[in-house]
């Protein structure tokens, strides 16, 4: 479970290594360079941001799915929040009564 988030975190990472400004800049210097035409550049551009539309939309889908599935385990829900408040409170005054303050 926590394997999906952190391999869907690992991929966004990934994805924003690179931004589409650097990529438009490598394939100008392709382009240039006469590595690649333009034609197979302006291709490759889209399919850059093709790919990255689609990790960013895996990824989102992997953390709605882990969040729908563990939701429970991954974000405490205001009641956890407020029994774990409750259960601090408690022990904050009985260190103060073995204290004795």
């Amino acid at each position: 479970m926590s394997n999906i988030i952190e391999n869907a975190f690992l991929l966004g990472l990934g994805a924003m290594s690179i931004s589409k400004s650097a990529a438009e800049k490598l394939i100008k210097e392709a382009v240039n360079k006469a590595e690649i035409t333009q034609n197979e550049g302006d291709t490759l551009m889209q399919t850059f941001i093709a790919e990255g539309e689609k990790a960013k939309e895996n990824i989102r889908n992997a953390v709605d799915e882990a969040i729908k599935s563990k939701g429970q385990s991954i974000i405490p829900g205001s009641e956890k929040i407020a029994a774990l408040e409750a259960k601090i409170e408690a022990l904050e005054a009985r260190v103060a009564v073995l204290e004795g303050k």
